[in-house]
């Protein structure tokens, strides 16, 4: 069973689906603006409201990763 955490309006469904654009997006052409994901069905308020938290998943995804790299 996954659990969404929401606290004070942030979804970290949301928060992942976001993520995974980014980084889809990044992979495909090098970087990632906000305004980006627009294109990807995000409201501008949605980037706003969880931009930081998409970006802290993937920091943490890297981190499990990190290191295992040869």
């Amino acid at each position: 069973m996954v659990v969404d955490v929401i606290n004070k309006g942030l979804s970290f469904s949301m928060a992942g689906r976001m993520a995974s654009a980014i980084t889809e997006i990044r992979n495909k052409s090098g970087g990632c603006m906000p305004q980006d994901l627009n294109a990807r069905g995000f409201t501008p308020q949605e980037v706003v409201d969880h931009w930081d938290a998409a970006h802290f998943l993937i920091a943490i995804n890297s981190l499990e990763t990190w290191g295992k790299q040869a």
